[in-house]
């Protein structure tokens, strides 16, 4: 045999060992053949596992003004002089800067960590609480205002704070002279932004 024929029949050999792999990995058990689709019989029922969808919300928890509970509820407690008090009407620069950058996080924190089980139930509302915040940005107490609270969001409302705290400092500015912050706020839940 000539080198001619010789390199003509190896790559005969080839391609036709080429073309026999090639069918048995479409077609044989090595492939997505036929035989490897599982099929359903009637001895063989079908099952289906189903979950409670469950409505997705952009922002489920928003902090907006903090609105002072109606003129028949009773507030906790008179503002006492150690401590100043802002809410959304507050105009000194300040406080007002320090209030967005604490609602910031606190609307952060709080929809990341928003209970699952208000979103399940289809709990929605309004809470007003007021935070005190001491010098350092920690939390003194939280205060439910008013008495129209539905207990699983004041619950909430309490929890998603602490979970936000410590919040930066208080600068001296927005305390001016006192040793506590009060912040009031309402905590909306599940509600369409206006």
């Amino acid at each position: 045999m000539d080198g001619a024929t010789l390199a003509r029949d190896r790559l005969l050999m080839a391609v036709l060992l080429s073309v026999v792999v090639h069918i048995l990995l479409l077609f044989g058990p090595f492939g997505p053949g036929i035989a490897s689709t599982p099929r359903i019989t009637p001895e063989m029922p079908l099952t289906l596992e189903l979950q409670r969808a469950i409505p997705q919300r952009s922002q489920p928890m928003r902090l907006v003004a903090g609105a002072a509970p109606d003129a028949g509820q009773a507030v906790d407690e008179q503002p006492r002089e150690h401590q100043r008090h802002i809410d959304g009407t507050t105009r000194d620069e300040p406080a007002a800067r320090y209030l967005r950058d604490w609602i910031l996080k606190a609307e952060a924190v709080g929809n990341r960590a928003y209970p699952r089980a208000l979103i399940e139930a289809d709990i929605t509302g309004r809470v007003v609480m007021a935070v005190t915040l001491n010098a350092s940005g920690g939390i003194i107490t939280t205060r439910i205002l008013g008495h129209e609270a539905p207990p699983a969001l004041a619950r909430a409302a309490r929890r998603l704070v602490e979970a936000a705290a410590p919040f930066p400092a208080v600068p001296p500015a927005v305390l001016q002279g006192r040793d506590e912050l009060v912040i009031t706020r309402t905590w909306s839940f599940g509600e369409a932004a206006p």
